[in-house]
């Protein structure tokens, strides 16, 4: 899929964003940083949601030996070489080194160090109990306290409880596009340029939207209806459009950029200005059961999540679903539990493709053949 028109309309924006003043923080995509904090510090949020290359991994490796995980080395080698399209890299001001899986912590350190970004630190427990979700206020806390520290100035709890009020209305809207009937490929493009800009792309999300709910756009019937699991497909990847040319389309995106991003919302009914607003971002962070950095539940989670959107979809469009878990090489998070999935499901009656790969040109054949195979496979 090819996002040049997006990179170069984002250039622009990130340029405008630092002519009023506006301090950039970027990170490394998942979905335990309080992004609302940064907002209300009056920071731009960058996700790092930019997909790679054969020479973005080759010029990781003077940094990280070729069996990091394939999206860290490729994020390495934005910053080394800054290809013309992500020019805009060079406008960063801060990085956050967090821990939602070692190659994040490995990456953002080394991209701190090496190419002179000042760091700020957010580290999320892997557990899920009292003592984690205290931990957890504890680091927002002093997150907090580290913005503050670089704006010179006190973050009003009024300033948060706004930024939690704006990233809801944001998110809330996005969930709309689970339900519209256009290509996974149409829906991918939304969800990129969305989560990209952030809330000020709203008023545009919201038209966009309802242009496709006035003019729906149906997919060919002989298609093969396919939930996507595991690693996102980020900015600049062609594995939608390989999946597409092999039959399939993705209805549903299971995965950080689209469902587990924007369907993490606080009810607006506890968002109560007396309250503390951090404690708000504790609750989210004890509501977000699918993603995959929290253990022990969230693989049985997400086994349950997969079966009831199977069945429901077979009952509402009377289609059989498949599930591709995408598996970016070397991520752990991913590849560790992909056999237990595939088992698991399949027990259940639902056919799963485990599929591995990174962003080297040399795979485009194979998984081709694989991912042809497994549709056509679907009966």
């Amino acid at each position: 899929m090819d996002d040049s028109n997006l990179l170069s309309d984002f250039t622009l924006f990130l340029k405008e964003k630092k002519q009023e003043g506006i301090k950039i923080i970027a990170y490394l995509s998942h979905d335990n940083i309080p992004e609302e904090l940064i907002d209300s510090a009056g920071f731009f949020p960058l996700k790092l949601i930019f997909g790679g290359n054969d020479e973005l991994m080759d010029a990781s490796h003077d940094y990280l030996p070729p069996s990091m995980c394939a999206f860290a080395q490729s994020c390495i080698g934005l910053f080394s070489i800054k290809p013309n399209y992500y020019k805009f890299l060079e406008l960063v001001d801060y990085i956050i080194v967090s821990n939602h899986c070692v190659s994040d912590i490995c990456v953002s350190e080394i991209i701190s160090k090496y190419f002179n970004i000042p760091r700020l630190n957010f580290y999320v427990p892997y557990t899920m109990n009292e003592n984690s979700l205290k931990y957890y206020k504890l680091e927002l806390q002093d997150f907090r306290n580290q913005l503050e520290s670089i704006i010179g100035r006190k973050i009003s709890d009024e300033d948060i409880h706004n930024s939690i009020l704006k990233f809801n209305n944001f998110k809330k809207k996005l969930l709309e596009i689970n339900e519209l009937e256009m290509s996974g490929s149409e829906k991918l493009k939304l969800i990129h340029k969305s989560m990209l800009f952030g809330p000020d792309f709203l008023n545009d999300l919201e038209s966009l939207i309802q242009q496709f709910k006035d003019n729906p756009q149906p997919v060919s019937n002989t298609s093969k209806d396919v939930l996507l699991t595991g690693c996102s497909i980020f900015i600049n990847d062609n594995m939608i459009d390989l999946i597409e040319e092999g039959g399939g389309n993705i209805v549903f995106f299971d995965t950080w950029i689209g469902n587990h991003y924007y369907s993490q919302v606080v009810e607006n009914n506890l968002i109560d200005v007396k309250k503390d607003p951090l404690d708000l971002l504790v609750l989210r962070f004890k509501n977000n059961i699918y993603g995959d950095h929290s253990v022990p539940d969230f693989l049985e989670q997400k086994v349950s999540f997969i079966l009831k959107y199977s069945e429901n979809h077979a009952k509402n469009r009377g289609r059989k679903l498949g599930v591709i878990n995408h598996i970016i090489k070397f991520c752990d998070h991913i590849s560790l539990m992909s056999s237990f999935l595939k088992d698991t499901l399949q027990e259940k009656g639902v056919q799963v493709l485990n599929l591995e790969r990174d962003y080297s040109r040399a795979n485009r054949g194979q998984l081709s053949t694989r991912i042809e195979a497994y549709l056509e496979m679907m009966k």
